[in-house]
């Protein structure tokens, strides 16, 4: 193994560790120390990487949590189709079938919330809301597809029914935190499911409607 490739194994190794116990136990309560201990590693080697805490949660952002994002719930939704079919489908694939990491809530959330304590950090809050950006970004694109394909309606206003949605999926990631109970996320799932049938085209029907003057 060269050193090249060592240190790369080494600087993921950090970003690994340093991602879990933030989500774990949050910005404030982790230290360099703490992170550099878990992994047996030397503050030589953490600062031969980062310049300080800043810039090696600069890292965590960008290289777990930006990349989670656009594989887990972008690059699925960028799929053509019907936007009923590619949520619901997502829905079970993340919710139900257990496919993300549970313990930890969500990750980009988790971030949102340490981070706002951080009056100084504004340019990792400004990164993290730029994920939120661009997966927001993401739906309206899907939404927007399935109305020009006869799927939705389009008297859909896609802006806020894509923050609602972003809004509900991290809210359910973030009670897997606290509770394991399957038919509480099975709920959550068929309700979902029902709002989004609301985004659907309603279909007149043939019958010949009557009205009737009211003096």
């Amino acid at each position: 193994m060269t050193q090249a490739i060592k240190r790369k194994l080494t600087r993921q190794v950090l970003i690994d560790k340093g991602y879990e116990l933030m989500n774990r136990y949050g910005f404030h309560a982790i230290s360099i120390d703490t992170i550099i201990n878990e992994v047996n590693l030397t503050k030589g080697a953490f600062y031969y990487h980062f310049d300080n805490k800043h810039h090696f949660v600069e890292a965590i952002i960008q290289e777990r949590i930006a990349k989670e994002i656009h594989s887990e719930f972008i690059e699925p939704i960028s799929e053509r189709g019907n936007p009923i079919f590619i949520l619901s489908d997502l829905l079970d694939d993340k919710i139900l079938k257990n496919k993300l990491t549970q313990n930890i809530g969500s990750p980009l959330t988790n971030f949102i919330v340490q981070l706002s304590y951080e009056p100084n950090d504004y340019d990792l809050q400004g990164q993290l809301k730029e994920i939120f950006d661009q997966w927001k970004i993401a739906l309206i694109n899907l939404l927007y597809r399935g109305i020009e394909g006869g799927c939705l309606s389009r008297h859909i206003n896609t802006e806020p029914v894509a923050e609602f949605i972003i809004a509900s999926l991290e809210g359910v990631r973030t009670l897997k935190r606290t509770t394991n109970d399957k038919s509480l996320f099975y709920n959550y799932v068929e309700e979902f499911k029902n709002y989004l049938d609301t985004l659907k085209i309603v279909q007149e029907t043939n019958e010949t409607r009557h009205y009737q003057l009211v003096s």
